[in-house]
């Protein structure tokens, strides 16, 4: 199973600039059918039901190997001694999308010598799984237990927000994950080296943990940024998660991507003010479509606020997002029909296909007169997967006032040739200039 790097650069305004990545990477060991004396990685995680467990057949199933590719980087010093996490991605057909987990390992004696990419199979029988200091973990690895298939291997990254770790951290857990987040405890002069503080608005802190042996732990922090790492609970005094912190760690200094200015207050937009029935009509004249919404009041023409569940692509907590209409020949426009006053330096949305609709094509652009015209910011963002959602980042550099919205295209009815089904989209977020 493939995905694809998709990334724009162009200029607007003189330096006005765009670029927009997701989670579209090739990434590997998807698994597929069964896989004889090995189990998922995520089989292992259910396995383990709060005490210390042996694992061996009569405890995974009848299995005794596990196997996926290496995500952290030992050679950049931010993990301890000894200690590595592995990730795989097991192919599924539900509307949700794949199934990824990761899961940390702990050498018995010696350094980690595996690198990043390295696919790994690991015959785990004998060996214990516990939760140590918060975090799930297989202990007693030998370097002959291990048998490295393959290398440079590219493991998904998927993108979320911090409430979503926080509802789904099992599910997160030990896995690579990006976030934009603003180091809350930014100064000049602050390193990373120690605990900063990450926040995006969305609800709950996580700590950014960088170990003072990092390569990278003198580094200063930025305001804003993407940021790579692996999530997980760190429990000072015991080993349960009640309690526990929850932190990311970054692998090392190029996990941080897309720097930007602070999170706008009002922001994210979650579509989740006022409940659904208020906007259930792609098309109310009456209004001009236009309503209030949690960060202002907003123009959803030929769009709707969907809570339909699987269908509609909203982000958890959430239990609503926008859903555009399909088959138009003009545009449909999520618009902000007010400024923000700092100018901007990035915007980010989560978007995806409604249900088994077919893709579409959308753009961002921007005004800086109160909406009397509208400029194209980048080129369109047609590529969508088939189940789930992706995170679509677009760098800019506009001052003063700006208003952003999301164009729609009017491709007409979808056919053989042409693709213009529904599209959902969440959690739309504004940055500050730098």
């Amino acid at each position: 199973m493939t995905t694809r790097n998709i990334i724009f650069n162009g200029l607007v305004l003189g330096s006005f600039l765009m670029g927009m990545a997701s989670c579209i990477k090739k990434y590997d060991n998807p698994a597929e059918g069964t896989m004889g004396a090995a189990t998922y990685i995520y089989a292992v995680r259910e396995a383990y039901r709060g005490n210390e467990i042996t694992l061996n057949p009569s405890t995974l199933g009848g299995a005794s190997q596990i196997q996926g590719v290496v995500i952290s980087d030992a050679a950049a010093g931010n993990t301890e001694p000894g200690l590595f996490f592995i990730q795989q991605t097991v192919a599924s057909a539900n509307q949700v999308g794949d199934i990824t987990r990761g899961i940390a390992l702990r050498m018995s004696s010696g350094n980690v010598t595996w690198k990043t990419g390295d696919s790994l199979r690991i015959n785990v029988e004998g060996m214990k799984l516990d939760r140590i200091n918060g975090r799930l973990t297989i202990s007693g690895v030998t370097e002959d237990r291990v048998t490295k298939l393959a290398e440079n291997r590219t493991p998904l990254v998927r993108s979320a927000n911090l409430a979503m770790l926080n509802v789904m951290m099992l599910e997160y857990e030990s896995s690579l994950v990006a976030v934009h987040a603003d180091v809350k405890d930014y100064a000049a002069g602050v390193l990373f080296g120690g605990e900063r503080t990450l926040s995006d608005n969305t609800g709950p802190q996580f700590g950014l943990v960088t170990r003072n042996e990092a390569a990278f732990a003198g580094a200063q922090t930025p305001i804003n940024a993407q940021f790579t790492g692996i999530p997980g609970y760190f429990n000072a005094s015991g080993k349960d998660t009640t309690g526990a912190k929850r932190i990311l760690q970054l692998r090392n200094i190029n996990d941080t991507a897309f720097l930007s200015g602070a999170i706008y207050s009002n922001f994210p937009e979650n579509f989740e003010y006022p409940d659904a029935s208020a906007k259930s009509s792609y098309n109310v004249t009456a209004t001009a479509n236009n309503i209030d919404l949690a960060s202002g009041n907003w123009k959803l023409q030929q769009a709707i606020l969907g809570n339909t569940v699987i269908r509609d692509k909203y982000n958890l907590p959430g239990k609503q997002c926008i859903r555009m209409q399909q088959n138009l020949t003009t545009s449909g426009y999520v618009q902000m029909n007010f400024d923000v006053t700092e100018g901007a330096s990035k915007v980010t949305v989560f978007y995806g296909k409604y249900y088994t609709d077919p893709s579409s094509t959308f753009r961002l652009e921007y005004s800086i007169n109160g909406g009397t015209t509208w400029v194209n910011v980048a080129p369109n963002v047609s590529y969508m997967p088939d189940r789930g959602s992706l995170q679509a980042t677009f760098r800019v550099n506009v001052t003063g006032n700006v208003r952003f919205r999301i164009n729609k295209l009017g491709l007409g009815a979808s056919s053989s040739t042409v693709f213009n089904g529904r599209l959902c989209l969440e959690d739309i977020v504004v940055y500050k200039k730098l």
